[in-house]
């Protein structure tokens, strides 16, 4: 998350964020110290396991880390798989540059 961390202040005014933790049904504290951790701007919410299985029902890759890039109408503009922040970067100035088209 820490790369993340990073391109969510550099694209502060034109994209929003949301982290979805997973797994951390044991200790409901986890998501305040990964965010406190990386000085992360952005909101991040932790699911229980029953949610957290259908949530994950909808990933494509069934991998964990995977970022969404989703436009202002709700659909998947595109999955990445992993946290390498230029992969980040890349991908939304890429659909940054499609939707201001």
């Amino acid at each position: 998350m820490p790369g993340l961390a990073l391109i969510a202040e550099e694209f502060n005014d034109s994209v929003g964020f949301l982290t979805i933790l997973v797994g951390i049904e044991d200790d409901r504290n986890a998501a305040v110290r990964i965010t406190e951790s990386v000085n992360a701007s952005f909101v991040t919410v932790g699911l229980n396991e029953s949610v957290a299985e259908s949530f994950l029902r909808h990933f494509e890759s069934g991998y964990i880390p995977e970022t969404l890039l989703i436009d202002g109408d709700g659909n998947i503009i595109e999955s990445i798989v992993g946290g390498d922040a230029d992969i980040y970067r890349l991908a939304i100035e890429n659909a940054l540059s499609t939707v201001r088209d």
